[in-house]
């Protein structure tokens, strides 16, 4: 049943896009409108819901997992029925699946595949603990996140295991990762899981399936019957410690496995410090347990089935790609009597051939090492088992390649970060195969690193062209930041990242704009002397800028009447302060203008409260030196402030005077607001409103 975009689910749910379908539902991408979020809605298909054992399997999904609350696990909020839609909410993993990042990348690195593998089995730890068995671990249902961290999926055919079920759970898996005991129809338990997750770690890191073919049921069969390869076979890097943790996860005696995903994760961490040595969960194993010792024949035998299979595998590969895993599981079900049949005949058989009463009874094989003689018969004179070379310099595989008269050809040269320049990287045939003697053996020999050592270009103190440069003739390209330096000059190189690049990518320069520029704010500068107001601005990092000079009978000779910049202003550092500074009294007083006292006295509320001033005022000040043809339209005003609001009086009427004139600023008696004692008289340029000059008054009380 597929939903159209636009749809709403329970009146809050709104379908956006279809994302995924697989054999029993649908998956698409939705929106909570209720809680705003986005949601993933899993819907079972219109064929079966008419089928009550499936609808029961369906719920049983979000029934198992909906208690589990974990962040490697896909976190499940309802299961809805709703006419005849039933479907299961959970939350949107943005990301890929794992399968999906194996097959873009071929095999994991070592560090990664195990970081991937602790936080697997984290989340089935934690579903384990809830008595809930996964019984479909495969990277298929295991999600990559976009941050990298990985959710473990669909819970379809998982169970809590009860009394009541325990006993009768057979739900399989997907074929190429199921255990042994779910291939022939047995008790599952945790163990199961761990197997599972074994052979995902055998796909992470060879980007091969340790059993595969032609029918889901030959694969079922060699889960139960067949050696597996060990993985170090496919992918020689793989650490010894790391190789005895897979094989223990795949043993087909699920009491040699792991008992659990808690010594599982203490082995996989134990791992990652100390490779080269045998985990703890393996090396406490009893006599007799563990991994079989096989000898060269068998492992001669193995590699050749392999071989086999691999051929199998490639005429079959887009229809093994494409397989139901449901149908799979049909199939399983319906050969584990064939399984079964199997088993007892060839039980029969070998206990007849032991007996003496078919065939003769053969002579057991010796379990040495590789370096021990073969027995007869292993392999004809004219062959030889191919030698393992990758690692070794050209020079060194031809020499141990010629001790069975075999060739070297090199079929390519490519870049490594693991192979220095001019090693082996890659063999055909591979190491162990049996081949021919005197035959050709292609190889892939290493150009060395990519990476150029931007650490060695000398870049930091370089002109940012002169880098650049640099950067190009290396092939690389170049991505300019500034930043500021009080060490570096402005314009040269102060950093650089990443210190190693691969040819095609870019580094980023930081270039010096010099020393960062700090902003501060104006002090208050008034009453100070010119000396002590310019200590104050060289402590900020301010100067002083021009000094203005104006008589005033109010403030004594050499301090500071008014400053340039507003008081609390934020500039930056470097910036100058203007300042007019106090030339003490006029020497003459013209005869219009006598001295006025005023006498301050008490009692009558009906006396007014006024103030005088004698000053002149040079325009030269504002407009500067040599500008005498310039004019500049000013008015005088009274500045008082009363009740928190500020009143205005214009004592000049705005006039036109040029920049030579002095500028008189001369008033007997200013009358001021009842009972304000306090005012400044301002000098205003009219067509910008700003205050030019301010003189601060005392008004007196008089009758």
């Amino acid at each position: 049943m597929i939903l159209r975009p636009g749809v709403f689910l329970q009146n809050r749910y709104e379908i956006l896009d279809l994302i995924g379908s697989g054999g029993m539902s649908e998956v698409y991408r939705a929106r909570c409108h209720k809680l705003n979020r986005y949601v993933a809605i899993k819907v079972l298909k219109k064929e079966f819901i008419s089928d009550d054992a499936f609808v029961r399997k369906f719920k049983m999904e979000a029934q198992a997992a909906g208690a589990l609350i974990h962040p490697n696990i896909v976190n499940y909020y309802d299961v809805v029925d709703e006419d005849d839609l039933h479907y299961i909410v959970m939350e949107l993993v943005e990301g890929i699946t794992l399968k999906n990042y194996i097959d873009q990348k071929g095999r994991l690195e070592t560090d990664e595949a195990v970081d991937f593998a602790i936080k697997i089995a984290e989340g089935l730890k934690a579903a384990h603990s809830r008595g809930i068995i996964h019984r479909d671990v495969k990277p298929q249902n295991v999600i990559l996140a976009e941050d990298h961290n990985l959710k473990v999926a669909d819970f379809g055919i998982a169970r809590a295991v009860t009394a009541q079920t325990a006993s009768t759970s057979q739900a399989m898996g997907s074929v190429h990762y199921i255990s042994p005991e779910q291939a022939k129809g047995e008790f599952t338990d945790e163990r199961s899981d761990i197997y599972s997750l074994g052979i995902t770690m055998y796909e992470m890191l060879t980007g091969k399936l340790p059993f595969t073919g032609d029918t889901a049921v030959s694969v079922a069969l060699a889960h139960v019957n067949d050696d597996v390869t060990p993985p170090s076979v496919y992918n020689p890097t793989i650490p010894v410690g790391l190789e005895q943790v897979i094989l223990k996860c795949m043993e087909k005696d699920a009491d040699r496995r792991y008992q659990d995903a808690d010594s599982l994760i203490s082995d996989l961490q134990y791992v990652l410090a100390h490779p080269g040595e045998t985990p703890p969960g393996v090396a406490g194993e009893d006599p007799g347990k563990g991994t079989k010792v096989i000898s060269r024949k068998d492992l001669t035998s193995i590699r050749n089935s392999e071989k086999s299979r691999q051929n199998s595998r490639k005429k079959q590969d887009k229809k093994e790609a494409d397989e139901n895993d449901d149908s799979g599981l049909n199939h399983l079900l319906l050969g584990a009597a064939a399984v079964l049949v199997i088993a007892v005949l060839a039980a029969g058989f070998f206990l007849l051939s032991q007996l003496g009463l078919i065939g003769s009874r053969p002579e057991p094989e010796t379990t040495a090492a590789v370096e021990t003689t073969l027995p007869a018969g292993a392999i004809s004179e004219k062959e030889c088992y191919m030698p393992y070379i990758i690692g070794l310099s050209q020079e060194d595989a031809e020499a141990k390649l010629s001790e069975n008269g075999l060739t070297l050809s090199i079929s390519d040269r490519q870049y490594s970060e693991r192979f220095a320049e001019n090693l082996i990287m890659d063999q055909k045939p591979a190491a162990g195969d049996v081949v021919a003697k005197y035959s050709r053996v292609n190889v892939v020999l290493s150009l060395g690193s990519q990476q150029i050592d931007v650490s060695n270009l000398g870049l930091n103190g370089l002109p940012l062209e002169e880098a650049q440069e640099t950067l190009t003739e290396k092939g690389l390209n170049s991505m300019v930041v500034e930043e500021y330096s009080d060490t570096v000059e402005k314009g040269r190189i102060t950093s650089y990242s990443p210190a190693q690049a691969k040819k095609g990518e870019t580094v980023t320069l930081a270039v010096s704009i010099g020393p960062e520029i700090k902003e501060v704010s104006v002090p208050n500068l008034t009453g100070s002397s010119e000396a002590a107001a310019a200590e104050a601005l060289s402590k900020l990092g301010l100067r002083v800028g021009k000094v203005g000079r104006v008589n005033s009978d109010t403030v004594a000779e050499g301090l500071v009447i008014s400053q340039g910049k507003n008081v609390g202003d934020v500039v930056k550092q470097g910036s100058s302060v203007d300042l007019v500074v106090s030339a003490g009294p006029s020497e003459t007083v013209a005869e219009t203008e006598t001295a006025f006292i005023v006498e301050p006295i008490e009692g009558d509320p009906n006396s007014r409260y006024v103030a005088s001033i004698n000053n002149t005022y040079e325009l030269k000040n504002l407009i500067g030196p040599g500008s005498a043809s310039a004019s500049v339209t000013v008015m005088i005003r009274l500045r008082q402030e009363t009740g928190g609001n500020v009143v205005y009086k214009t004592l000049m009427e705005p006039r036109t005077v040029t920049a030579d004139a002095i500028l008189p600023v001369r008033f007997k008696a200013i009358e001021g607001v009842y009972g304000v004692d306090t005012g400044q008289v301002e000098v205003v340029d009219v067509e910008n409103d700003q205050v030019l000059m301010s003189y601060d008054v005392q008004f007196f009380k008089v009758q």
